[in-house]
């Protein structure tokens, strides 16, 4: 008679590492901050409350105008205006939000050039 499949316990032949000893158990304490006792709400960081993630390709140029920006705005703060990181992203979101304030003529833009020189005009 032939055997067949891997009978009832194929995994027999391993050996216990723990050779006598007990595994050991751990306490594990939850601390819970005194708001989340309270019911409020943690504050969440700023990055976290956005929904969508957008990947843009830059010039070299371009990405050296918001680096050295956001490390300008960062060097440029005393103590007590440094209440949040102000990242390449933040500036591009800054940017975005006063363009939507703004009227831009949309009508017969052929390129990326002809877009700026509308902008300037804003």
């Amino acid at each position: 008679m032939k055997k067949t499949g891997l009978g009832r316990d194929p995994l027999n032949w391993i050996n216990s590492t723990l050779k006598g000893k007990m595994p050991v158990e751990k306490k594990i304490e939850l601390h819970i901050s005194p708001r989340k006792k309270k019911g409020e709400k943690e504050h969440l960081p700023k990055f976290k409350t956005f929904e969508v993630r957008l990947t843009s390709l830059l010039r070299e140029d371009q990405l050296e105008f918001l680096e050295k920006l956001t490390r300008e705005i960062q060097k440029n703060r005393t103590p007590e205006y440094r209440k949040e990181r102000i990242t390449k992203n933040t500036i591009i979101r800054v940017f975005i939000d006063a363009f939507m304030e703004k009227k831009l003529d949309t009508s017969n833009i052929p390129d990326e050039e002809t877009l700026l020189k509308r902008i300037k005009q804003i």
